[in-house]
Parts: C-alpha cells; sequence; structure tokens
C-alpha cells in the first residue's frame, strides 16, 4: 500500500494499468458538446463518454451499439431488467418483471448526445422500478454502464470511477504524501522514497506509524490510513512512530511533499553500470538520466557498459518511454504511432540527447515487458544501440488516451498502434531479443550455451527484416523464443559477457536485419502492417 493526491488528458501504453506508476505526452480536454444537458447529470456523463469514444477510439464506432451495450449491463444489476425491440422504427422498449415500464425516444441519428440522453432515461427507468438498482450508490451504477459501453472495444480500453482514477492519476502524476511504503497490519514502513519528507525526518524501514494527526491506526483499514497520509503539497501532518528499534514513540510534524514514485534503481558490477526501470511515470526519463550520471561518476568518468533492465516492466507514459530511448539514440526513429484520429498520428524521433556516447548497452525483456518498455527494447534493437536479450516480449503497442470525466472518473481509450523504427507494428509481435534465454536455466552450463549460441548468431547471415513478415512468420519468430515471466540471473550474466568481448557485442548488433526505416513524411510499409492498419490508414503520411 503506498501514500498519497480535474481535468486533462494523459496518452498511456500499459497493459496492466491498475498496477502501473505511469501516465502525459498531452495535457488538456476536449470537452464534448453537452448542449442544455444539465452539468454533472448521468445524461451529460454518458454523453461525454460517448462522445470522446467516438471521436478518440481507434476504429470507427456507433454510439447506438455502445449505448445498448451500456444498457444490457444493467440486467446484471437485476435481472428482471429487459429490453425488446417493436415496430418498424425499432422501438426499444425498456421491460421489468415482464412488463413495460419505459419506451424513450429512440434517436435516428448516430448522435454521442442523443444517446447519452437515451441511456440515462433508461438507467433512471430501471431505478425507478428496480429497488435493487435505487439502492445502489451513483458511482457503482455509473461504473456498470460505462463497462457495458466500453465492453465492445478492445481490453484495454475501460472505464476507472472516481477513487480509482484518483489512485491512478497520484500514481502517474505524483501526490501530497511524506513518502512511505506501509506493509503489513501493524503499518511497518516497508519503503522510504529518498529525500521525502519523511527520509529528511528521518523515518527509516521498520519503523511504525501508531497514529496520524493523534487518531491511533491500530484496527483501521489500510486505506483510510494512506488516504489521511496523503493531502495537499505543503500541507501539515502529525505522525506518531515508534522507531524499530525503541519502544519509546515520536511526534513528528511533517509537511507533505510531492511525491512520486521511484522507478529507476542502480546498481554496479564494477564498471558495468545495471538499471532497472520498473515502470514509466513522468520523472523516469529524469531520475534514470540521473542514475547513469551517479553511475559514471562511480566508475571514474566512463563505464564500461550498461545493462538496462526492462524485465516485468508494464509501459505506463509514453512521452517518457520516447525520452528514456532519446538517451541512448544519437539521432534516428524511434517510434510512429497511427490511428484514426488525425491527433494520433505521430513521429518519434531522437533529438540528439544520447548521454553516453558510444558506451555499449544491452536491455534485458522477458515476457511481461510491455508498451512503452517495448517502444525503449524496440528502437535501440532497431538503429543498432543495444543488444536485447531475454525472452519475446508482451506484444503491447497500442496508445491509450485517458479522458477525465465531469464525475472525476476516467475513460481510458485506444487510440492508436505503435510502430517500431524498422516499420513493424508492435502490438501482437512485441521485441524478440537477439540472443535468448528463454529456454535456459541459471547454471553455469546454460550460460556457456548461451554464449556458444551468441557467437553463433554474430557469424551467421542477418536474419530476415522484421517489417517484412507476415504473420505466420511473426508466429514462427516469437515460437522460437516464447515469452517467459521471471527474472533469471543468466541474462544479467550473459549481458555482462558480451559487453565486456567488443568483438561479440558488434557482431550481436549487426544481428537483425532491419529492414526500412520510419521517416517523416513517409509511410512505414511491410507485409506486417495488419489489415486492420491498412483499412484505417491507407493514405497515412507520418507527421
Amino acid at each position: 500500500m503506498g501514500p498519497g493526491v480535474g481535468f486533462g488528458r494523459s496518452l498511456l501504453v500499459s497493459p496492466r494499468a491498475a498496477a502501473v506508476a505511469a501516465l502525459a505526452l498531452l495535457a488538456g480536454c476536449a470537452a464534448a458538446s453537452e448542449g442544455s444537458l444539465p452539468a454533472g447529470s448521468e445524461a451529460a456523463l454518458y454523453a461525454r463518454g460517448l462522445d470522446e469514444i467516438s471521436d478518440l477510439y481507434v476504429k470507427p464506432v456507433s454510439p447506438r451499439q455502445l449505448a445498448l451495450a451500456g444498457a444490457a449491463r444493467l440486467r446484471l444489476l437485476d435481472n428482471a431488467v429487459e429490453f425488446s425491440e417493436r415496430g418498424e422504427r425499432e422501438q426499444l422498449v425498456l421491460r421489468y418483471d415482464g412488463r413495460d415500464i419505459a419506451t424513450p425516444p429512440t434517436p435516428q441519428a448516430d448522435d454521442p448526445r442523443a444517446w447519452g440522453s437515451w441511456l440515462a432515461a433508461i438507467a433512471a427507468a430501471a431505478k425507478q422500478a428496480s429497488a435493487k438498482i435505487a439502492a445502489l450508490p451513483p458511482e457503482r451504477l455509473d461504473k456498470v454502464v460505462f463497462d457495458g459501453i466500453t465492453g465492445p472495444l478492445d481490453r484495454y480500453s475501460r472505464y476507472s470511477p472516481p477513487e480509482l482514477a484518483r489512485s491512478h492519476r497520484a500514481a502517474r502524476d505524483g501526490f501530497g504524501g511524506i513518502g512511505v511504503t506501509l506493509a503489513g497490519d501493524d503499518f511497518r514502513i516497508s519503503e522510504v522514497i529518498p529525500q521525502s519528507p519523511a527520509d529528511l525526518a528521518g523515518l527509516r524501514p521498520d519503523d511504525r506509524i501508531t497514529a496520524i494527526d493523534g487518531t491511533p491506526t491500530a484496527g483501521r483499514a489500510a486505506e483510510e490510513i494512506v488516504h489521511e497520509m496523503r493531502g495537499g503539497v505543503a500541507t501539515p501532518v502529525t505522525v506518531t512512530v515508534t522507531p524499530a528499534n525503541s519502544r519509546e514513540p515520536r511526534e513528528l510534524r511533517l509537511e507533505r511533499a510531492l511525491v512520486t514514485a521511484p522507478t529507476v534503481s542502480l546498481s554496479r558490477d564494477g564498471r558495468t553500470a545495471i538499471v532497472r526501470v520498473t515502470s514509466f511515470n513522468h520523472t523516469t526519463r529524469q531520475m534514470l538520466a540521473a542514475s547513469l550520471k551517479e553511475a559514471e561518476g562511480k566508475a571514474g568518468g566512463r563505464l564500461a557498459g550498461v545493462v538496462l533492465d526492462l524485465r516485468g516492466n508494464p509501459g505506463g507514459l509514453l512521452d517518457q518511454g520516447v525520452g528514456l530511448a532519446d538517451l541512448f539514440i544519437h539521432d534516428g526513429p524511434i517510434s510512429a504511432a497511427t490511428g484514426r484520429n488525425p491527433a494520433s498520428r505521430q513521429y518519434f524521433a531522437a533529438h540528439g540527447d544520447d548521454i553516453l556516447g558510444d558506451t555499449p548497452v544491452a536491455v534485458l525483456i522477458n515476457g511481461e515487458t510491455a508498451s512503452s518498455a517495448e517502444i525503449v527494447a524496440a528502437a535501440l534493437q532497431d538503429v543498432g544501440r543495444a543488444v536485447v536479450i531475454g525472452s519475446a516480449s508482451y506484444g503491447k503497442g497500442t496508445i491509450q488516451t485517458v479522458v477525465h470525466l465531469p464525475n472525476q472518473g476516467e475513460l481510458t481509450v485506444t487510440w492508436a498502434w505503435l510502430l517500431a523504427p524498422s516499420g513493424y507494428l508492435l502490438q501482437g509481435h512485441g521485441v524478440v531479443p537477439t540472443l535468448c534465454t528463454a529456454d535456459l536455466g541459471d547454471t553455469e552450463p546454460a550460460l556457456q550455451t548461451a554464449l556458444t549460441r551468441a557467437r553463433a548468431t554474430g557469424s551467421s547471415p542477418a536474419t530476415p527484416a522484421r517489417a517484412a513478415l507476415d504473420e505466420a512468420g511473426w508466429a514462427a519468430l516469437r515460437g522460437s523464443c516464447p515469452p517467459r515471466p521471471g527474472r533469471p540471473a543468466i541474462d544479467v550474466k550473459l549481458a555482462e559477457q558480451v559487453l565486456a568481448d567488443p568483438k561479440l557485442y558488434l557482431a550481436a548488433l549487426h544481428a537483425i536485419g532491419s529492414g526500412g526505416r520510419l521517416t517523416p513524411g513517409k509511410p512505414a510499409a511491410g507485409p506486417s502492417l495488419t489489415d486492420a492498419r491498412a483499412t484505417l490508414s491507407s493514405s497515412l503520411r507520418l507527421p
């Protein structure tokens, strides 16, 4: 459990957004035109949601079909609720327990505002007829309706009710808090964020928080305690702490600060830096740059190599993934995005911000490496900047835009597909490593097998360009190094051996056929670009 925090929009790329401390390339909010609908009403809320999805979703969708799907979910709350269609004009009738209870006018056009009003009228009639539905809090009813609305979309598009949305915003953007993570029923501190108010006040792991603003924590819910520790930046909170090595409690008056969960950790093996990135929030790029600078200083000004560990990284903020790749690449493409909404079509290139020069780099990935992390791995592999080691990645290559709703909930809507620099779609394909360890254990013989394979890879002809693979080719490629979870030690050991052998390292860099390159103003092409993309943007020109 962690400590803890409008309108706006964020771009994110993550398959497990609820678990991700990540997510704004764009800010601001394209408000739906809700006309005379009462502010804060269900009609305004549903209209806003339908309007945003209709405008942003990566494929064309019908507000009518989404509204009907939302209404159909009411049956989950009370199975006496049902719909029927009657007459030549397909009048939609709401029935309860076999009786007609409402026939609101059916909109004749696919207008999100009209269908939002219709859906609100259906929900109101169901609430009036059903004691079960009437007893539910509004947040629960809205959640069920929006789950229906987003149901016909892809699995990454979803609705988050206000409380969950607040938690997501805090994870992405930071929050006012003291900077500790708690564990257990006794509210023991498991982690203290460096330079946070808690750290500066001397709190340490295994200290116990026993009261907040004079109210004991014993017997209370963890969520309640976390909520009380969070608050506005620069606001005071009094925390009573029993240190791990003492029975005497200390009462500390702290001032909350903006807290962002750390996503980068650094260790060194001699002059090789091993940097783990667990997700992408709005400080990840900055934290990585600082970690590499620190590592260079401790190594006497120059590193022998860098191991960038992205295993288990589920993604997060798109701009942070692109920015992190930019730290390693001097020039050239990083990624591109293509979608139905013109604003989703973007081209991302390096700006000469690389901070390591020609220092050798290895990237570690596994079956849980996804989204923003896949952008980084694909970019460094495609432009010949790093040797990628491990197993095939997750294969989540879509971008979600986060829409803040009038009720403070959020809609997460898929609005674009991502392309690797060589032009292949990341969705469903992911990144297949240069050197595969998916079938190897952590033994010394396994490491020697991996090194033998690496030397053979360096001496064999370059593999076919990945942008030229069809779906059968991709299935075969991923099957040759299937995704696997976990962070086996062999990955790091192999990376260090490859980085220490310049000949082997250079050969591995060129073992992947790059194919074409994305360029501004030139459409990406290749058989691996699916029919969906071809239909969606056959005339796309990347900006």
